[in-house]
């Protein structure tokens, strides 16, 4: 899991830094920020398999779980920051 928020701090850490040095790059700053429970597939997967691969099934759950977490709690936090309205095709 440890690893897995890593990641992800890594990815805020990406999405800030472009942030800050243009304004032309807002579309991938909100991407990079606020769809991270979605973007974080793209790394999460290749690396969940890996791990499997290697022998570490633990390890692999580990991913998947922080990856969950992660994804819940940015679910959470968009539908209390921009309100039910970014959220309209679910209806």
């Amino acid at each position: 899991m440890l690893a897995c928020w890593l990641l992800n701090v890594a990815q805020l850490g990406i999405g800030l830094f472009i942030l800050f040095v243009t304004d032309k790059q807002l579309p991938a700053v909100y991407v990079l920020i606020v769809a991270i429970g979605l973007v974080q597939v793209g790394y999460v997967v290749p690396l969940w398999r890996f791990l499997r691969r290697q022998g570490k099934p633990r390890a692999a759950q580990g991913m998947l779980a922080g990856a969950g977490v992660t994804a819940v709690l940015n679910l959470i936090f968009d539908y209390k920051a921009y309100g039910p309205g970014m959220f309209h095709f679910w209806r």
